[in-house]
């Protein structure tokens, strides 16, 4: 009895060295398959991405130029002064090089001479009017004012920009040149929104003159746009 009772312990340990090392296989195979199952989602997952890519590539181009320029201005927060005139200035220039690079896309990859043309018209009016912008930046030493009231010439953005996501459906299968001419005509009303905002705190005529100047140049645009769009559906 007293040898059995010696052997008991030895006999439990072994058992449980055996139970512990079946544990430990099972869990393996489990997380073998986990992971197989991991890798087969995630291979999937990257299909369609690439799918949406090769289906939507013209729009995610010209709709990442958008963001990526919506991203810019609201990330001039830290720069607002309060100074109207500054502050517009700002905004201005930055919004302007979002349609410079739709149009860089658009010169390099549309196929519509009518568009390419507009593309390049859009590109060096508004390397232009950054140089003026930066200009006036360059000797307007701005005065310390009421930020909010300024910041009011971004409020455009966001309801334009939940506009543009709406109606992004329409878009699908069209080409570079009708994305660009349906981008540039979001872009351009919400630069027009910015320069109207601004036309009711503006305090230099210099800035004015600029805002008016946009407005009157971008509506102009948005009908060519509008017409080209008309007769190029399909």
């Amino acid at each position: 009895m007293e040898k059995i009772n010696k052997q008991l312990p030895i006999k439990m340990l072994f058992i449980g060295v055996v139970l512990l090392l079946a544990a430990c296989s099972q869990e393996s195979k489990r997380a073998e398959t986990a992971t197989a199952t991991d890798a087969k989602s995630d291979t999937r997952l990257g299909e369609d991405h690439t799918q949406h890519t090769m289906q939507g590539g013209e729009m995610a181009g010209m709709m990442a130029h958008m963001h990526r320029n919506m991203e810019e201005m609201q990330g001039m927060r830290s720069k607002v002064t309060g100074d109207p005139d500054y502050d517009f200035a700002q905004m201005m220039s930055m919004h302007h090089e979002g349609a410079i690079r739709m149009a860089e896309e658009e010169i390099a990859n549309g196929t519509d001479s009518e568009m390419k043309e507009m593309a390049q018209k859009t590109k060096e009016m508004n390397q232009a009017d950054i140089q003026k912008l930066q200009d006036f930046l360059g000797r307007h030493a701005p005065t310390a004012g009421d930020t909010t009231t300024t910041m009011r010439m971004m409020k455009p953005m966001k309801s334009m920009m939940d506009d543009m996501h709406q109606n992004m459906g329409r878009m699908n299968g069209k080409n570079t040149d009708q994305h660009f001419a349906q981008m540039m005509i979001y872009h351009h009303e919400m630069g027009n929104e910015m320069a109207s905002e601004f036309l009711k705190m503006g305090k230099t005529q210099e800035m004015k003159q600029m805002a008016q100047k946009t407005i009157n140049e971008q509506e102009k645009e948005i009908q060519e746009l509008k017409s080209w769009l008309d007769q190029n559906k399909e």
